[in-house]
């Protein structure tokens, strides 16, 4: 989105406090009032620019910090995931599995403990899938597609899959008729008595972690967002009763003579429990495993339900979902 830059002739703590009082509209009037915008509006604002080269760079950065859950689970996270998995499905061998929207490979090297034979991991930043490809690089059996997020279906002849993962809130980035019709892409690649393994946030889980109304955070460094010192203007919103969570993310340079500020979105769809199952029974899966690995951690961005469903029939059919 292009921006008239009035924050050129502010200074950062002005900037920081005509944005806590008025919100960003009044800094930038060509940015709409979130307040004003209507659920299939705030459903269709553009998401976070994953396929470009610099923003995948700089996520890519965060992703590799294990000091932080903020974009990522950490490698000991994931141990403890698969772990809690294990011991909730004893039974449960990785075999081939198929994991859209994967991050930098942190899973793809955890899953080696638990039988793990194929792995086809497909992402939308270019700097990620190289990450993930320089790691792996002589290890034939683990493979990473750079592809949109979208479309991450198995490619036709690929031998079906005996896990399917969607982790770290990817199920939530959706709107509800996306993500039946990518659910039921996916589990046509799932075998039969295969499991599909959803981290994901529930209505249940609340809003840990998520910090509604404008906020100011001070970045010295570098961000997600931006490189050097910068200022990151957030603006939170709840939507439908909780059924959409998003933010509005103004980055801005904190100094004169800097690069004009630019706008990013994150808006992630939640579901009830209830509706969750309703999809899953839709493509075919039956939830066997529904738990919070971390109950009772402090960390906000642990607050999240571990769902597993194995895939017992082929069906197309569709079920009813509340649209945010």
């Amino acid at each position: 989105m292009e921006l008239v830059d009035t924050a050129a002739h502010h200074g950062a703590e002005e900037i920081a406090r005509e944005f806590l009082e008025h919100g960003a509209p009044f800094l930038w009037p060509e940015l709409p009032d979130l307040a004003g915008l209507t659920p299939d509006r705030i459903a269709a604002l553009p998401p976070l620019p994953y396929g470009d080269p610099e923003f995948s760079a700089r996520l890519l950065r965060e992703q590799t910090d294990t000091t932080t859950t903020d974009s990522s689970r950490p490698p000991a996270v994931v141990k403890r995931q698969l772990a809690w998995l294990r011991h909730e499905l004893p039974e449960w061998r990785a075999g081939r599995v198929h994991h859209p929207l994967c991050g930098p490979g942190t899973y793809a090297a955890a899953l080696g403990d638990y039988g793990l034979t194929a792995y086809v991991g497909v992402d939308a930043g270019p700097a990620v899938v190289q990450h993930a490809r320089r790691r792996f690089a002589g290890q034939d059996h683990i493979r990473f597609v750079l592809g949109d997020a979208a479309d991450t279906a198995a490619s036709p002849g690929e031998p079906a899959c005996d896990t399917l993962l969607l982790t770290y809130d990817a199920a939530n980035f959706f709107a509800p008729r996306a993500f039946r019709e990518l659910l039921g892409s996916l589990v046509r690649g799932l075998r039969l008595g295969g499991i599909a393994v959803l981290d994901l946030r529930l209505a249940e889980d609340g809003t840990a972690g998520f910090d509604e109304g404008r906020r100011v955070h001070r970045r010295r460094t570098g961000s997600v967002f931006r490189d050097g010192p910068h200022l990151l203007l957030s603006e939170g919103f709840t939507v439908a009763d909780g059924a959409l969570l998003g933010h509005r993310i103004v980055a801005v340079d904190d100094g004169p003579g800097g690069r004009p500020p630019e706008v990013f979105h994150s808006v992630l769809h939640v579901p009830t429990a209830p509706q969750l199952t309703a999809a899953l029974t839709a493509a075919g899966l039956d939830v066997c495993v529904r738990g919070r690995p971390f109950a009772g951690s402090g960390d906000p961005n642990l607050a999240r339900h571990l769902v597993v469903a194995r895939k017992q029939r082929i069906t197309h059919r569709t079920l009813p979902w509340r649209q945010p």
